[in-house]
């Protein structure tokens, strides 16, 4: 398992228009399901499994950058940590704290299983120990020393895969409890 931190895209990684296309190619298909085979569907920081709505991820934060070496699987939740400037300023649904009793990996492991049983976002932040808000600043040093939060709120983004695999889980867990 790998060490979750907060950071961002720089801008000049940022996607724009030819790579959102390239993405939606057969190539990329292709390599996305070698990557999740390879990585068994699993994320790469809380090791949570799920077949449906997985992320590869480009370590480097090159969108551009296909390599295989440079590719990982990561969940919803820990890319809007991993991408702390779209969770909490573009789609804003991360909220950012100063103290937590847990690290950030042990965060979005224990919000995920509070979430499983129904717990409201005030009850998992209590039992995280999340205290003083802060804002988000693209500053990777100032990110290191903050805790990012996946609220349950919806995406600002109408159509954001947030939203849709929100909505996905809400029905699981309502699947498992009938």
């Amino acid at each position: 398992m790998k060490f979750l931190v907060l950071s961002f895209a720089p801008l000049q990684k940022w996607r724009n228009p030819l790579q959102t296309l390239n993405l939606k190619g057969e190539a990329w298909q292709k390599m996305r399901l070698v990557i999740l085979n390879r990585d068994k569907y699993t994320c790469v920081f809380c090791c949570f499994y799920s077949q449906k709505y997985q992320i590869v991820d480009h370590l480097d934060g090159d969108p551009e950058n296909n390599d295989e070496k440079n590719l990982q699987v990561i969940c919803q939740m820990c890319n809007l940590i991993k991408h702390s400037g779209m969770g909490c300023v573009i789609t804003g649904v991360v909220d950012l704290y100063k103290i937590s009793k847990y690290s950030q990996n042990d965060i979005m492991k224990i919000t995920r299983e509070m979430r499983a049983k129904a717990s409201r976002d005030e009850e998992i932040i209590t039992n995280l120990g999340l205290k003083d808000k802060a804002y988000f600043k693209m500053d990777r040093n100032y990110l290191k020393s903050v805790f990012g939060f996946v609220t349950s709120r919806k995406s600002k983004e109408h159509g954001d895969m947030y939203n849709h695999w929100l909505e996905y889980q809400k029905k699981q867990h309502i699947e498992k409890i009938s």
